[in-house]
């Protein structure tokens, strides 16, 4: 979260602001982020050290997050600084001024302002941060410009924040490849730069793709924190959240909420009509969820019945009307509206006496049913052309996108007279190569079509299609119930003075290590009933150790290289000698390898992050890969001397706080011992 200051320098009318600057705002930020906050900022000093000040001036003044401007005295670039700033963003601009009988500009002297002493700025040091938190936590307008112009929409951030081309690159690889844990330690990093919420969007699309929702949702949950309003992020939201509300039930209720919530967001304000149809079909999405609660909870006898009462099946119609009626060729929607609207028609046909019962005499409710089948037969005429059914009519490309496909088939079962045959031919061409998430949506419909009795016997074909397309698709893995996430110190160097030694390098004291990372490993298998998985990196000591001793006990390990086996040899294991050489080179020949990057400096695009390196980088690469896994259970055992004085930035003592800051179940091993050895 950057903050960016706007203020003057030096000591102008007897306040000295870089004591301002020193005491109180950046003593405000260092007490954010001991509290658990992510922030850094300062003002253009440090932009004209490096050059081009006004670009990226400008720049910074229109992507911060958080812009805090001194105007305790008439200073006219503060001014200037401050209008650009009120022009650009609707929020988080906040105002600090000295306390002072100067009186305030007349186009400023109805805002608010953070009062300071100038001979004491330290002194509100805790209020100042506390003032901050709630500024970045309100959602209203702070700005003169957007408080007089509700509808009016800030710029477009792409503009001014582009990603990093090598970035790009890192997001396709790593989604081509599938690699959960690399998507997330890229949306991590993306964090620190102006360019993070592009970066973000980036990472959290690739990762929907996958349907790596968890990974997703955290994505766009810091996509969101991070930005004013976001609609894209809400709406990815909506759908991340119901698709974990199917996966886990139960925490159906809370995550449904959250969807609505997030639907909410977006149709409370100015919204394209694309994101609008988009947020009342994800909508219309939860209620039918609810309706198939309600189905679920009901004998199969009385499903028909179930379904012409529930007030969830008639808010799902409804929604999917509305949105259909927003963008008409929008297929999604309608084709969801037409089969709600076939439902209705034909299950008051099969139960009159319950259609009658809803409404207070017959004339209505025939007419209520007339008007349902007139508007059904009016959607198919509608869809007909939408869809490109008509050859006279369809002015789309020749190889239209599989859910258009899709709806097409789907279209052929609530419509008369679609034979099966026909039925299955439109299945298979839409859905052969589909992956599980498109052959699992379009089962749900087709397994509700079934419950119901309804639309056979082209649901009976599509079906058969649908089971056979999915029983050739690759199995997904199942996720590992416990995985084991480790760290521990490497084998002593040489040179290494006694006085700070960690792990000598004596047999006795690899013996004595062995044996401890035997018996955690051991207690966390006799604990889990099911799978168990691995992950450490590959260097002589500890990690070595926790391999070998997985391999002997039957626990399946993943091997994390910061480089190249060969490089990362060079770099991680021959300190250790050439019998931890060839112990190295036995795990690199077994086990399924990862390798972060192929050269040691850290990527270009990534090279301006402060206080980072390879091996903070190949932690947090770890971390994510285990997060990614899935599993219920994440451990992180750590063989770790915390009196064997300072470590390295990536060393044992950075995981360790980042696991637990994700929320890692610890199994601290003391190192200590291996002093004694």
């Amino acid at each position: 979260m950057r903050v960016f200051v706007i203020r003057p320098f030096g000591t102008k009318e007897g306040i000295d602001f870089e004591r301002v600057d020193t005491d109180l705002i950046q003593g405000a930020l260092a007490l954010l982020r001991a509290r658990g906050r992510p922030v850094s900022g300062g003002g253009t000093g440090l932009i004209s050290q490096q050059g081009n000040i006004r670009d990226d001036m400008f720049r910074l003044i229109a992507l911060s997050d958080l812009v805090i401007a001194d105007v305790s005295i008439h200073n006219a670039n503060v001014f200037y600084e401050l209008g650009m700033r009120h022009a650009l963003r609707r929020g988080h601009t906040f105002l600090i001024r000295a306390q002072s009988e100067v009186p305030y500009p007349f186009d400023l002297q109805t805002d608010r302002y953070f009062i300071y002493d100038a001979a004491d700025p330290g002194a509100r040091v805790p209020a100042l941060a506390s003032a901050i938190e709630s500024t970045l936590a309100a959602t209203r307008p702070d700005s003169p410009m957007f408080l007089l112009l509700p509808r009016l929409a800030p710029h477009g951030r792409g503009q001014l924040a582009m990603v990093p081309p090598g970035f790009r690159e890192e997001v396709e690889r790593a989604h081509n490849s599938a690699l959960f844990g690399k998507l997330r330690l890229l949306a991590d990093e993306a964090s620190a730069f102006e360019w993070d919420q592009e970066g973000l969007r980036l990472v959290g699309d690739a990762q929907i793709r996958l349907r790596a929702y968890n990974g997703a949702r955290d994505t766009f949950e810091r996509l969101q924190r991070a930005g004013d309003d976001d609609t894209y992020a809400d709406l990815r939201l909506a759908t991340i959240y119901q698709r974990l509300a199917m996966a886990e039930p139960q925490h159906r209720t809370d995550l449904v909420t959250r969807s609505e919530q997030a639907l909410a967001r977006v149709l409370a304000g100015p919204v394209p009509g694309g994101d609008c149809v988009e947020a009342l079909s994800l909508s219309a999405s939860n209620r039918k969820s609810a309706w198939i609660d309600q189905l679920d909870a009901a004998p199969a006898q009385r499903q028909q019945e179930v379904t012409l009462r529930s007030v969830h099946f008639e808010n799902m119609l409804a929604l999917y009307l509305k949105a259909a009626g927003r963008d008409l060729n929008g297929h999604y929607a309608a084709i969801n509206a037409l089969a709600a609207l076939k439902i209705r028609v034909a299950l008051a046909a099969a139960h009159p006496g319950i259609w009658s019962a809803m409404f207070d005499d017959e004339a209505t409710a025939h007419a209520r049913l007339t008007s349902a089948r007139l508007l059904a037969e009016r959607l198919a005429a509608t869809l007909c052309l939408a869809l490109g059914l008509d050859d006279a009519m369809d002015s789309r490309a020749a190889e239209p996108d599989p859910w258009l496909l899709c709806s097409r088939a789907d279209y052929l079962v609530l419509t008369p007279p679609g034979r099966p045959a026909q039925i299955e031919r439109a299945y298979r061409k839409a859905l052969t190569g589909a992956d599980r998430f498109a052959l699992e949506a379009t089962r749900r419909n087709l397994a509700l079509y079934r419950r119901l009795g309804l639309f056979e016997p082209g649901v009976g074909a599509a079906l058969d299609v649908l089971d056979e397309l999915a029983a050739a698709a690759p199995p997904v893995p199942p996720a590992p119930s416990k995985v084991l996430l480790f760290t521990g110190h490497m084998v002593d160097g040489e040179d290494r003075p006694p006085s700070a030694a960690r792990f000598p390098r004596t047999d006795a004291a690899c013996e004595r290590a062995r044996g401890l990372i035997r018996d955690a490993v051991q207690r966390e298998i006799a604990d889990c009933r099911g799978t168990v998985l691995g992950i450490a990196g590959g260097a002589c000591g500890g990690d070595t150790l926790f391999h070998e001793i997985c391999l002997e006990l039957g626990v399946r390990t993943e091997l994390y290289l910061a480089l190249p086996p060969d490089r990362f040899e060079a770099c991680s294991v021959r300190r250790g000698g050439a019998g931890w050489v060839k112990r190295y080179r036995i795990l690199a020949g077994q086990l399924p390898t990862r390798i972060l990057q192929t050269a040691e400096p850290l990527p270009a695009w990534l090279v301006d992050r402060p206080d980072y390196d390879l091996w903070q980088r190949t932690n947090l690469w770890m971390l994510y890969s285990a997060l990614a896994t899935g599993a219920r259970d994440p451990v992180l055992i750590a063989l770790h001397n915390r009196q064997a004085g300072t470590e390295g930035a990536g060393g044992t003592a950075h995981l360790i706080d980042e696991a637990a800051r994700w929320g890692f179940r610890p199994v601290e091993l003391d190192a200590a011992v291996l002093l004694d050895s």
